[in-house]
């Protein structure tokens, strides 16, 4: 492997050099890692001057040796995961206090594209709020993809969390006259709740992550329903004018009880 210096970390005085796995020599300060970091050795530590090799790439190393001097540091907010997701496992790794900071903020930013990641990321490096944010936005995926993303000593925790969704959602898909009459036992005044109860019966059924969408599944704006066609129940279907208010009261009613069923779920932090 043909070796070259980084051009930023060059300097004749520094007293420590880094090799990166790709072939980069990076000459630093021990101070300024004394200072800022507490994964590299000490300045009392003499490396008899051996070249240190490090498991990172110069990109990675690159960005991160930036923050441990006296300068205006990488804001990062343009850095794509790719790069930005190596670099704040080395900052945590070497434990560089300034970079940690700002990478955590930088993937916080980043959890609708990569939650899977970024939830990997916060549980192994103690971020409980940030796993917590996390982990209801893995419900909305293909559960296997999120399993094999998981490493180990995650999946546990994980199909333990996916198991208190789960029940939620059995508890939705039950109404206590199965659609037939409202949950008070009065019948509909219009003969319409069965059309409505069963639209969002049919919204909620395809599994757990439809717990996440309620303003879709109890949209009964597109419920078609024509006086030509029998109803499940057996009756003509009524021409539905306006939904009458005991429908309304019953949607609002179902659904209050899903969002505090999801209120109760504990958050992910607390199964790790």
């Amino acid at each position: 492997m043909v070796t070259s210096t980084s051009p930023k970390f060059n300097s004749s005085s520094a007293d420590i050099v880094f090799k990166s796995s790709d072939g980069v020599l990076f000459h630093v300060h021990r101070k300024n890692l004394e200072v800022c970091t507490e994964g590299f050795p000490p300045s009392n530590i003499s490396t008899q001057g051996e070249v240190v090799k490090l498991t990172e790439t110069s990109v990675t190393l690159e960005l991160l040796f930036q923050f441990i001097y006296p300068q205006r540091h990488p804001a990062l907010d343009t850095t794509p995961f790719e790069i930005l997701g190596p670099l704040a496992e080395a900052s945590e790794k070497y434990q560089v206090f300034p970079a940690m900071n700002i990478c955590h903020i930088r993937l916080r930013d980043m959890v609708n594209e990569h939650p899977v990641e970024v939830a990997v990321y916060a549980a192994k490096h103690d971020y409980p709020y940030l796993v917590s944010q996390v982990a209801p936005m893995m419900i909305s995926m293909d559960p296997v993809k999120v399993v094999e993303s998981l490493p180990p000593y995650l999946v546990i925790p994980w199909i333990r969390y996916v198991q208190a969704w789960t029940k939620v959602h059995q508890a939705a898909l039950v109404l206590q006259y199965g659609g037939r009459n409202h949950e008070t036992r009065k019948p509909c005044d219009g003969a319409q709740w069965p059309f409505f109860a069963l639209g969002c019966m049919s919204r909620l059924a395809p599994g757990i992550h439809t717990i996440r969408m309620l303003d879709r599944v109890f949209d009964v704006s597109k419920e078609k329903i024509s006086t030509r066609e029998p109803n499940p129940f057996g009756n003509p279907r009524p021409t539905i004018t306006e939904m009458p208010q005991c429908c309304k009261t019953d949607l609002e009613v179902w659904r209050k009880r899903i969002e505090e069923g999801i209120t109760r779920i504990p958050k992910f932090s607390t199964f790790l």
